[in-house]
């Protein structure tokens, strides 16, 4: 690959979408060199300048093609979840919705523009939301969650919903939903440093163990607070930090991990006695 600077890389993505007269739609850019190539995520405000955006992008990548440069590029728009409402299908008499799932119309909206979708509720994920949702507005509310979770995802495997406007809410999507797997296990990591002596009991089970509290999250995520709430009868639910984890998608586990080490961090700065007490489980 050619000596291009990200910052050049940056700049003639900046000029191309200026040209193109979407430069003001723009939310963000980010860049990151891999040995593939650069991966490149240009983010807008309103999906009406996607066309023009992708072809800035695509004239960058044909520049910096005989510079031997690969770029690895993401285009994509922000989203907001305008409504949700359930839609009443014909079933069988007798069957229960449980059965047969449900359908959700949603209608989204990026900047000018207004895209209407379609999420079909499988029957196990249905069983798995009943306890959060005893009717059909509930269940909605939920389902625009879903639809919000999705659409901040970034990179390749973001969501466009101009090109795929149907979606299916499964049975691990619901668990997420029901769980909350970033929240609990964030709480989880806030009630570790809460005080001064919640560190110290955190930190003892490391010392204890005789492993490391930083640079070993699987550890970390056993000494974690277990996950609770009130739950249904017969309803099956996480049992250890390690399945909430597997639920997350893989940006929500990256910024967990970073917020465990600020969080730890921080507890050693405001409590130095810490590091005398265990400097056999924290960082130097």
């Amino acid at each position: 690959m050619a000596m291009v600077s990200e910052r050049e890389i940056d700049e003639l993505l900046r000029e191309g979408l200026s040209e193109h007269g979407v430069l003001g739609q723009l939310e963000n850019l980010d860049l990151f060199t891999t040995p593939e190539g650069v991966l490149v995520e240009v983010v807008l405000r309103d999906a009406l300048a996607l066309e023009q955006a992708q072809r800035a992008v695509q004239d960058a990548e044909r520049q910096l093609g005989h510079e031997r440069v690969f770029l690895l590029p993401t285009v994509r728009a922000l989203w907001e979840v305008s409504n949700v409402r359930k839609i009443d299908t014909a079933s069988p008499s007798g069957v229960p919705a449980e059965v047969l799932g449900a359908l959700f119309k949603g209608s989204l909206k990026s900047g000018e523009l207004v895209q209407e979708v379609w999420v079909a509720m499988t029957p196990s994920a249905l069983r798995v939301l009943r306890p959060l949702a005893a009717n059909d507005e509930a269940l909605a509310n939920l389902v625009r969650d879903f639809l919000r979770h999705r659409l901040s995802v970034g990179g390749p495997g973001y969501w466009n919903p101009i090109r795929d406007s149907r979606l299916e809410l499964d049975a691990k999507d619901a668990q997420y939903l029901r769980w909350r797997p970033y929240q609990q296990l964030k709480a989880s990591v806030d009630r570790a440093f809460r005080s001064l002596e919640d560190a110290r009991r955190f930190l003892g089970y490391f010392s204890r163990s005789g492993m490391k509290a930083s640079g070993n999250f699987n550890g970390v995520l056993g000494e974690l607070a277990r996950p609770g709430g009130a739950i249904a009868r017969g309803e099956q639910v996480p049992t250890s930090n390690y399945q909430l984890y597997e639920l997350m998608l893989d940006t929500e586990k990256k910024e967990l991990e970073a917020y465990y080490s600020q969080k730890l961090e921080r507890a050693c700065k405001d409590w130095p006695e810490l590091k005398q007490e265990f400097p056999e489980v924290l960082p130097k």
